[in-house]
């Protein structure tokens, strides 16, 4: 609920997709299925897609079906501010723009709870992004900053959000976050940000 309210907050004049089990939301769909998360796939040793590889591919899709921009926002992310539109500011010309590199815990290459693709690039991202090898054998994280390598012109980095790095930038005019405590919820609710 917190999830559909924050997104619907900042999100009044996009449709909302969820592929997330018991994440309903305006003009929603919902999977009840996932094929795994990517520890999943390098424990059992299977070959593929893990789930959220498989859902931002099948989101890309429809939003590129639809003509329109792709919007991602992960299912335990949540923004403050006029995200959209700064994400679009960050775009500038580029196809693509996603989290920045985290430089501290958990350290990981890029930020992917956020990211924007502009409709005519998304089929560009989807086939670098399936061309590269499979999730066991390449992270999701570390795709997008290949994607970037190979293709600078194309590929920026948002300026704002600490995706899961700590500590939360409560005065920030407009950022985001992503995999929130209960303490940190508490804090958001008593600063009426949820």
């Amino acid at each position: 609920d917190v999830w559909r309210e924050n997104t619907e907050r900042y999100t009044h004049d996009y449709h909302i997709i969820s592929t997330v089990r018991n994440v309903p939301a305006v003009n929603h769909i919902l999977c009840n299925h996932n094929v795994g998360h990517i520890g999943d796939l390098i424990k059992d040793k299977r070959d593929g897609l893990c789930g959220w590889s498989a859902s931002i591919c099948a989101l890309a899709m429809i939003a590129y079906n639809c003509g329109k921009d792709f919007i991602y926002k992960e299912a335990d992310c949540l923004w403050f501010g006029p995200v959209p539109e700064r994400m679009y500011q960050d775009l500038g010309d580029k196809g693509m723009v996603f989290g920045a590199k985290m430089d501290s815990a958990p350290w990981m290459a890029c930020a992917q709870s956020t990211f924007l693709v502009r409709h005519s690039f998304i089929l560009d991202f989807l086939r670098g992004y399936l061309f590269l090898p499979h999730d066991k054998d390449m992270l999701p994280e570390d795709k997008f900053v290949k994607l970037e390598e190979n293709a600078p012109h194309n590929y920026g980095r948002l300026s704002f959000g600490v995706d899961r790095m700590r500590p939360l930038p409560w005065d920030n005019q407009v950022w985001y976050a992503q995999q929130w405590t209960q303490e940190e919820l508490d804090e958001a609710k008593k600063r009426g940000f949820i």
